[in-house]
């Protein structure tokens, strides 16, 4: 028993307690026993740690008990030396996603990509003739309709940042942005672009209504692709962190009105199927209350946005938009 009291069997039961609980937190990383689980994902990593460290220190008693004294002295070095690898792998781990955090809240210094003086100027052109200021020529085949859109928080990341070739087994820490988009608050307290790259035309550019959209394409799991120029379906990814994921229920929900292009031939129904009865109710504008598969239930208001009835449109089919929705009044 008196072995089990020696100073180098209690360093080797501390050792093992220490080694074998960073070995446990970088298993749970391995088999992705945290992933998707939300605010409970550190508390399951960490679970593992503990459950590796209980096991481990339980086992040193038995060890320091069984082996002479000095394989455990020599043991104790061994498993020094993985200690201080584990401690100098989670630091660096650690220095690196705080050096990405701080890069996020201030703009890309990279020389070959940082926007020009000229590249806000034409940007700006393209988001006015968006709106209408100029017509714009129609040189591209009907873009999809997409996943929703995605709205950055640019109140908190007064930088946004865009990356490219993305390689979807590593982490956002390990990719390095391409351009970016900074922000800046105006004399009027308001926020504006700052800086933007010549090709940045996002469907959706009112920062005065604080609204920027930009149409979604695709997700993974840190990332989110989105059309970066509305003329020509140019894509780029973005932090998932960076904004808010709005898929088109939830979108059209959000609406000020929706109402049918010019032309259209589709009618209120009564119910969500084509062959429903039509709801002939006199109305100028339409909100969408639910969102269903295709169809959206909708109020049906008059010139001053008082309600007349209600019905039921189908707002999309086979990833055609079939509405055109206001955001404003």
């Amino acid at each position: 028993m008196k072995k089990l009291f020696r100073p180098a069997s209690l360093l080797f039961n501390i050792l093992c307690l220490l080694v074998f609980f960073i070995m446990g937190i970088y298993f749970a990383g391995l088999i992705d026993a945290g992933k998707n689980q939300g605010l409970a994902g550190g508390a399951i990593v960490l679970g593992w740690g503990v459950l590796f460290a209980g096991i481990a220190f339980i086992i040193s008693f038995f060890i320091t008990y069984k082996v002479e004294h000095r394989k455990i002295v020599i043991a104790n070095w061994i498993l020094f030396a993985l200690l201080l690898t584990g401690y100098g792998i989670t630091h660096y781990r650690f220095v690196q996603r705080d050096k990405l955090q701080k890069e996020e809240n201030k703009p890309y210094q990279k020389k070959s990509t940082t926007p020009t003086k000229i590249a806000e100027p034409t940007a700006m052109l393209l988001l006015k003739e968006r709106d209408g200021e100029v017509p714009i020529p129609s040189t591209i085949e009907e873009p999809s309709m997409g996943m929703g859109f995605f709205a950055p928080n640019y109140y908190e990341n007064p930088t946004l940042y865009f990356y490219g070739n993305l390689n979807l087994e590593k982490s956002l820490m390990d990719h390095t942005p391409y351009d970016s988009i900074t922000f800046k608050i105006n004399k009027f307290n308001s926020y504006e672009i700052a800086t933007a790259p010549p090709w940045l035309v996002p469907d959706h550019f009112k920062l005065d209504y604080d609204m920027l959209y930009f149409k979604i394409e695709s997700v993974t799991e840190e990332f989110v692709e989105v059309v970066v120029n509305a003329q020509n379906n140019q894509t780029s990814y973005l932090s998932k962190r960076s904004g808010k994921v709005v898929y088109w229920p939830e979108f059209l929900l959000g609406v000020n009105s929706i109402e049918f292009a010019q032309g259209s031939a589709e009618k209120v129904r009564a119910r969500p199927f084509e062959v429903s009865g039509e709801i002939n109710t006199p109305y100028q504008f339409m909100k969408p209350i639910k969102v269903k598969g295709e169809w959206a239930e909708v109020l049906l208001l008059d010139g001053g946005f008082q309600k007349v009835g209600k019905g039921w449109v189908q707002w999309k089919k086979d990833n055609t938009l079939l509405i055109i929705y206001n955001l404003l009044s």
